[in-house]
């Protein structure tokens, strides 16, 4: 039976893995720079805060157009979905809500039979985030529109927010405090502590450094919270990553949550905020109203995908006592797929070639989010198995962010294997040449149908790797089996 959809803006601030997992469809709320427009997540991290720093170019945000939200609805009636379900952030901070209103309107008449509910979650950033998640897991385990509809309201209910503000020069800009009283908190090297409940938000104290704030977060949260219930977390923050990750070790001391996430704010909240922003959404969790049918259902699906993917891999190399795990990540044309095989040629490896394992999985690979959802999950589920087995495994996929590799990184400390991740580089000319290749077909092992266009879009995407790793050049074929060699090198480093 078809799924229901589910939809939001951008304003969310969701972890990507979770939004790639559970397959919402973000539509993007607008950002202008000087008259520019850009669509939230346009710019990159760098190129965003340096104008957001220039006292020169003045920043203001737009709700997206009701044909936005449309076409989202449209795309999720292309891939199955049998309704959908649109979550925005409160209409009191945005338009967003009226103009996905304006689009289910539309879509009543163009796409007849096909269910459209906007909800208003009364939330911003993860206190909104949290709704859409719960609606996004219980339309994952097969509930009703009526149902996924009811877990939503319910953890919009249950959703808190405290944050601090490195500054008010942003709020000030963007016409929401008096710059006097930016010029005040400035003077006086002042951090106003803000929070948000039932809809409303408001200053509730002020701290003189964000290590006194990241303090009094967890006990306003602690405060507000029953140790008889589990607890959700989510840290927020806005160009602020050490940070976060400091007062998500607070939250795991203090309040020991049941779910702790990490969202950094788009593009859209950080012009309000500003840089430096720290801040906690949190609510007590409530199991989702899974059908056991639906549950069981799953399980099994899982499973078959699992067993599909094994079965192409063809003749497996024996157990050893600590399994390797290498991790390739590059984009596309990189040579990350010729390393591999250059590598299980001269080392026993199960290479599980995600572009491949695509194919395995669906016919005729429509690359949308449920698919990669899908294929990914069993990807996870496959290099587990195959590493509790003591399997030595080499995962080639593009792997450009860290949530992309978080996952992997769980796998590797679960099954005790040990872990290798290699960043494949080559420069843009030979990517060009090998993409021109490939269009030409001249390499028959070449099962990726990744473009030039798909390279220079993905290019964007890159993250720094946070985890220890090594970067390996694919010049030429006589730079790969160098490579190949670093590789296996630095595998008996770790092994040892």
């Amino acid at each position: 039976m078809p799924g229901i959809a589910i939809v939001t803006d951008s304003s969310a601030c969701l972890p990507p893995d979770l939004v790639e997992r559970y397959g919402v469809r973000i539509v993007p709320l607008a950002l202008l720079f000087g008259g520019t427009l850009f669509r939230d997540g346009e710019l990159s991290r760098d190129e965003f805060y340096a104008r957001l720093r220039d006292p020169e170019q003045r920043a203001s945000t737009a709700a997206p157009a009701p044909g936005e939200f449309l076409e989202a609805f449209r795309a999720a009636r292309k891939d199955g979905a049998s309704a959908v379900l649109c979550l925005t952030l409160s209409s009191r901070y945005s338009g967003a809500h009226s103009s996905a209103v304006n689009a289910a309107d539309l879509a009543a008449r163009e796409l007849l039979g096909f269910e459209v509910r906007v909800l208003d979650t009364g939330g911003i950033a993860m206190a909104h985030g949290f709704a859409v998640l719960d609606a996004a897991r219980a339309a994952a385990a097969g509930v009703t529109l009526d149902k996924t509809i009811a877990s939503a309201n319910r953890s919009a209910a249950g959703a808190n927010l405290v944050g601090v503000l490195a500054t008010t020069r942003y709020l000030a800009r963007s016409g929401r405090v008096p710059w006097i009283v930016h010029f005040v908190t400035s003077l006086l090297q002042i951090k106003p502590v803000i929070a948000a409940s039932s809809g409303k938000t408001g200053a509730i104290g002020r701290v003189r450094t964000m290590s006194k704030g990241m303090e009094r977060m967890v006990e306003y949260a602690g405060r507000r919270t029953s140790r008889d219930r589990p607890l959700r977390v989510a840290v927020m923050h806005a160009d602020a990553a050490e940070q976060a990750r400091a007062l998500a070790q607070r939250v795991r001391d203090n309040l020991n949550p049941a779910e702790l996430l990490i969202s950094e704010f788009t593009s859209v909240m950080a012009v309000h905020t500003g840089p430096g922003f720290l801040g906690l959404a949190w609510q007590p969790i409530d199991p989702v109203p899974a059908p056991a049918a639906a549950t069981k259902e799953r399980r099994p699906l899982v499973a078959r995908d699992v067993s599909v993917l094994e079965g192409i891999l063809g003749e497996l190399p024996g157990p050893v006592e600590h399994p390797p795990f290498v991790v390739l990540s590059g984009l596309p044309g990189s040579g990350k797929s010729h390393l591999a095989r250059e590598a299980a040629r001269r080392h026993p490896f199960a290479i599980a070639e995600s572009d491949a394992l695509r194919k395995a999985l669906v016919e005729r690979p429509s690359y949308s989010q449920q698919e990669s959802a899908r294929l990914f999950t069993a990807c996870h589920g496959l290099l587990e198995k195959l590493l509790l087995r003591r399997i030595p495994v080499l995962f080639d996929a593009t792997n450009l962010k860290e949530t992309h590799r978080r996952p992997l990184y769980d796998i590797a400390e679960r099954s005790g294997a040990r872990l290798l991740v290699v960043e494949v580089r080559a420069d843009e000319e030979l990517v060009r040449r090998r993409m021109e290749s490939r269009l030409a077909a001249e390499n028959p092992l070449d099962r990726s149908e990744a473009t030039l266009g798909v390279y220079e879009m993905m290019r964007g995407d890159a993250e720094p790797i946070e985890a220890p790793h090594i970067v390996v050049e694919s010049t030429s074929g006589d730079d790969i089996g160098r490579a190949a060699e670093r590789v296996l090198l630095e595998l008996e480093r770790v092994c040892a």
